[in-house]
């Protein structure tokens, strides 16, 4: 079936000029699954036609590094840092150490968080997300059913996802070469079984899930396999002054510096956060070194500025996402924790850079955002067929109402999405070519019943911290009220 989006602006992608182009009025032809037509003024005969002419039409979002469980992070707001370890504790060890249970949520609970993340991200725009588990409630790796969990979700859901098996081998204190010996092969075997099923909207990568948390050997290793799968890797890499310590006392290198000497970086390596790459207190040219260093090897980087910044860290966590992409690195964007909301993840990563140089022009601009939001995700995943849309593409796309209040009156419509839009104003989704969400309303996943099996999860998530609190630091009550409550 062949079918005319009628846009009142499409976003289409110029492969002369390595660009997204916006044609106002502009149309865009897709049939089955793949992109073959966008301008202006379709002379072809269609089998139906979607009225956008009060929306903008983008591709699909990108999302490179989004939390597919039910996310801790809403119990921290407005509770002191130094609370935040209290989940760090001998009881967390005792119940995921003692070799009785490695890991907190049962399959039921995991696909009830997993619904919940997946229908959040696709009702907001993202059509291909590449997937992260949060680590308090595991031991080592993930239990073998679980990434089988997300793919069955990811696929009721309608996004293209990249899953993962995570694993590492030293965690709390605890090094067990073995356990990532273990989860490497786990995660290993999961890409062999199910890369490029379901029609390839699920695929694999290699996921050593910190740095300070796996091996050396246990990253060589990984490297290695990476190659011979032909599958990207993705890490969290030099987010906490905590794992720069440890890997000058292990190492006594640079994170950046340590990869390098492995071999292990590349085109087909994301690493996520990259706030520390020469270290915590270097010199600009340290800095500078480290930034071309990740260019020349044309790793990229995953910018989560939501996750950042609301932990109100100042300066420590307020970096620029604009010196990385002036450095020559790809800079994707990723959502992280809960709202999965790529379209105000575009506008934190713009205000993050304006603030770090007290500028607003030419810094963290709207094209910057969209950019890593689309294409720069799409690159370092290996793909010119998603995050654009041009002949030969997927028909993964967005259609984002802009007849809307909080929209405005419109001066530049990609300006107008980043720093007024929010997920809410997406209209339609369309993946791989199958409408996933139209008329504000994803068509497989009943929102009501989502969210309502999901809250007992988010109910144990936070029984199980207070319990696991040895220090007592947490409330009793977490999170703790506002206001009284009467």
């Amino acid at each position: 079936m062949k079918t005319l989006v009628r846009g009142g602006y499409v976003v289409g992608f110029d492969d002369d000029i390595g660009s997204h182009v916006v044609y106002p009025g502009g149309e865009l032809v897709y049939e089955g699954n793949v992109v073959t037509f966008v301008g202006r003024d379709y002379a072809g005969a269609v089998d139906q036609v979607i009225d956008a002419r009060s929306a903008l039409v983008t591709p699909g979002f990108v999302n490179a590094h989004s939390c597919m469980d039910i996310s801790t992070f809403q119990f921290f707001f407005d509770i002191a840092r130094e609370r935040r370890r209290g989940y760090t504790g001998e009881t967390r060890k005792k119940d995921l150490f003692s070799g009785e249970k490695d890991h907190v949520f049962d399959p039921s609970e995991i696909r009830a968080g997993a619904l919940l993340a997946f229908l959040n991200m696709v009702r907001a725009g993202t059509t291909t997300m590449a997937g992260i588990t949060s680590y308090p409630f595991k031991a080592y790796n993930d239990p073998t059913w679980e990434p089988e969990i997300y793919m069955e979700a990811a696929v009721t859901a309608g996004i293209r996802a990249y899953l993962s098996h995570m694993y590492r081998d030293r965690i709390d204190g605890c090094v067990d070469p073995e356990k990532g010996r273990e989860g490497l092969e786990r995660a290993a075997r999961f890409v062999e079984n199910y890369h490029g099923s379901f029609g390839d909207r699920i695929r694999g990568l290699l996921f050593p899930y910190t740095l300070d948390s796996t091996s050396r050997e246990t990253l060589v290793e990984t490297r290695r396999l990476a190659d011979s799968l032909g599958v990207g890797i993705r890490m969290h890499f030099a987010q906490f002054p905590d794992e720069i310590h440890l890997l000058d006392e292990v190492y006594g290198k640079t994170p950046v510096d340590l990869l390098e000497d492995i071999g292990f970086l590349g085109r087909d390596v994301l690493l996520t956060h990259c706030l520390y790459p020469a270290g915590l207190e270097p010199s600009a040219a340290e800095r500078d070194r480290a930034l071309r260093l990740l260019a020349t090897r044309e790793t990229s980087v995953g910018h989560c500025p939501w996750v950042l910044i609301i932990r109100g860290s100042g300066p420590l966590y307020l970096d620029s996402m604009s010196d990385y992409s002036r450095a020559g690195i790809n800079v994707c964007l990723g959502t992280d924790t809960f709202p999965q909301d790529m379209i105000r993840e575009m506008r934190w990563g713009g205000i993050m850079a304006k603030t770090a140089h007290g500028r607003r022009d030419g810094v963290g601009t709207a094209r910057e955002v969209f950019d890593a939001a689309t294409v720069n995700g799409a690159r370092w995943l290996g793909r010119e067929d998603i995050g654009r849309l041009r002949p030969g593409a997927k028909a993964d796309i967005n259609i984002i109402e802009l007849a809307d209040h909080n929209i405005g009156p419109l001066a530049d419509p990609i300006r107008n999405l980043v720093y007024f839009g929010t997920g809410h104003n997406v209209r339609t989704v369309i993946v791989d070519g199958v409408r996933v969400v139209d008329d504000f309303r994803h068509l497989t996943l009943d929102a009501e019943s989502v969210l309502r099996a999901a809250q007992p999860v988010s109910d144990k998530v936070r029984d199980t911290l207070v319990r696991w609190d040895d220090a007592g630091s947490l409330p009793r009550e977490l999170p703790p009220p506002s206001y009284p409550t009467r």
